[in-house]
């Protein structure tokens, strides 16, 4: 970090702290955020290309002491509800369902009692496997599979990956991320098929969640899930066909899966377009989560619902972590 980014970081920490003394601007206010993964490491979960994407323990843990100084952590269906507490409401959701939402996540929350929903892609389900980025990036950082990586990118006919150094550092890390935001312009599909080919790949990341570890965190009381799809493709250049099936097929695996799964889907899109929107409405959804957004309002679109996402960066210091969600208002 230079010392412009520096000085930035300060003055927005400085900001969010100063914020936190003037009159309550949250009374009555919903929000839903969304997370991924929560690494058992924070200096692995610190690395550029993961920063946006993942949280440590001690950042996860920050986040959730900082929250509960501010809102209440509720469920899903509880922050959807019309409220006017003096303190506003905030649900977390977790996207993928990670093994590391088990293992690192869950245990916070449970000490916390602090309820949360996670949206898993059915297929994926105690399978090898994950979304595009993790599948890439994670076999690019641990360079034995890079070579593999390269060639089936290259095959594809999608942008070729920097080629890790012998001992991939941050300088590398940042050069992943400014990959990643490349291919967010590449095809979709091209990459969730490259994924796909790359999952059995030795050492690549596992999806993690088994069905006996859902059944067993749903018993639990403070965890419920909703479905986010079948695979890890964005729904906007398929098929009505194949949409319809996406949704249909994933919320049944859950129906055999929970005794109570979450009636909301999540959209694998950042921001669904009118078109998959009613697709999804078609299929008997009339709630679903987008990838972004802001606060919940009256005017919010119940099939387009937005989502705060949370950073590593964000999430570790309390006063930018105020400083950004008012910044969502």
């Amino acid at each position: 970090m230079n010392g412009l980014d520096l000085a930035q970081d300060l003055a927005q920490r400085l900001r969010g702290h100063w914020r936190r003394s003037l009159a309550e601007p949250l009374w009555g206010r919903s929000a839903i955020l969304v997370l991924h993964r929560v690494l058992p490491s924070e200096q692995d979960a610190r690395l550029p290309h993961r920063a946006p994407w993942c949280l440590g323990p001690e950042s996860f843990e920050r986040l959730l002491v900082a929250l509960c100084d501010v809102a209440r952590l509720v469920s899903l269906p509880t922050a959807m509800a019309t409220h006017h507490d003096p303190k506003a409401r905030i649900a977390l959701t977790f996207d993928d369902g990670w093994r590391d939402n088990i293992e690192t996540a869950i245990p916070l929350l449970e000490h916390y009692a602090i309820p949360a929903s996670i949206f898993v892609n059915t297929a994926w389900l105690g399978r090898p496997g994950g979304h595009w980025r993790e599948v890439i990036g994670e076999g690019l950082w641990q360079a034995h599979a890079a070579p593999r990586i390269r060639e089936a990118m290259g095959d594809a006919g999608l942008p070729l990956p920097p080629m890790p150094p012998l001992n991939p550092d941050d300088a590398y890390s940042r050069a992943l991320l400014a990959y990643f935001m490349q291919l967010g312009q590449a095809n979709p599909q091209r990459l969730a098929d490259v994924a796909a080919q790359l999952c059995d790949e030795p050492g690549l990341p596992h999806h993690g969640i088994d069905p006996f570890s859902m059944r067993r965190l749903e018993s639990g009381g403070l965890v419920r899930f909703g479905a986010r799809g079948v695979d890890f493709t964005a729904f906007e250049p398929q098929s009505e066909e194949r949409i319809r099936w996406q949704v249909q097929r994933s919320r049944r695996t859950l129906a055999r899966l929970c005794h109570e799964p979450l009636p909301v889907l999540a959209y694998p899109d950042e921001h669904p377009s009118a078109r998959v929107q009613q697709i999804v409405q078609r299929c008997g959804i009339q709630a679903a989560l987008a990838g972004s957004g802001g606060w919940l309002s009256h005017r919010s679109n119940p099939l387009a619902l937005p989502r705060i996402a949370i950073a590593q960066p964000v999430a570790h210091s309390p006063g930018r972590l105020f400083d950004y969600l008012l910044g969502q208002l």
